[in-house]
């Protein structure tokens, strides 16, 4: 069985892009196990090693928890010959993890900046009620109370940087994927992204790349998204994430070596 990890930050479309690949008949799917009761600090008890990265996958074929195995699940017709999981959280484990035998491809969904803050920021569960956005946007003290935690602008460019040199030093099993790009063209980039992993855009696919594309999902973590959501921050935010060079050059070289 193949095996594929999806990173990004949060609020950067990773549960759709899961939930892409969950809509295929050979995908087996498992939702943010490291952060799971079920599988937490797994590779903080137990190394990151060829052993522990074979018996990580091995369990998760098991897994157990709601948590890890979601409600949005639909039917499998044909023998899974993926494995596939998503974090947005651990990101310094895309090396290690890389570096092992046990992991044949790590999918890394990035976005722009203004619009991952913009979405924490309308998200009542994640950027809670009274705090100041001024506080917190550049670093998240109220999120990041973890280092696995990827949070704010500065995380941001820090998991960027991680992902682009990993794409330099393994470019075979590493594919940046651009959401913008995703949600402009779904089908496209979908399929560009299935053909690197083995993959086919089956008719079961198809259905929910059009399901999910055709109609509005008003809870925050939903994957069902007809409607781009209007820009919140104040506007000294926004210019000052737009006129950081540093942020400016990462997305240019992230859209430059994307699938």
């Amino acid at each position: 069985m193949k095996t594929l990890a999806i990173f990004g930050c949060p609020r950067s479309g990773t549960s759709w892009l899961g939930q892409l690949f969950n809509s295929s008949e050979a995908v087996l799917y498992r939702y943010q196990p490291l952060f799971a009761y079920e599988f937490k600090d797994w590779f903080g008890r137990h190394g990151v090693t060829p052993d522990s990265v074979a018996a990580f996958h091995a369990a998760l074929q098991n897994a157990s928890s709601d948590f890890v195995l979601q409600a949005l699940r639909p039917p499998k017709l044909a023998a899974h010959t993926h494995l596939v999981w998503k974090e947005v959280r651990f990101h310094r484990l895309m090396a290690p993890l890389l570096a092992q035998p046990g992991l044949d491809r790590i999918v890394y969904l990035y976005r722009a900046p203004v619009e991952v803050l913009n979405s924490w920021y309308q998200a009542p569960k994640e950027f809670r009620a009274g705090q100041d956005i001024f506080a917190e946007y550049l670093h998240a003290p109220s999120k990041n109370t973890d280092p696995s935690e990827f949070n704010g602008f500065a995380k941001w460019k820090e998991s960027m940087r991680l992902a682009l040199d990993l794409q330099a030093a393994r470019p075979g099993c590493f594919s940046l994927v651009s959401y913008e790009r995703l949600r402009a063209a779904p089908l496209v980039e979908l399929g560009r992204l299935f053909d690197a992993c083995g993959l086919a855009l089956t008719p079961q696919v198809r259905n929910f790349v059009a399901d999910s594309t055709s109609r509005q999902d008003d809870d925050a973590y939903g994957v069902f998204r007809s409607e781009r959501s209007s820009i919140r921050l104040p506007a000294d935010i926004v210019g000052a994430i737009e006129q950081d060079i540093e942020a400016a050059s990462l997305m240019r070289r992230a859209d430059a070596l994307a699938l």
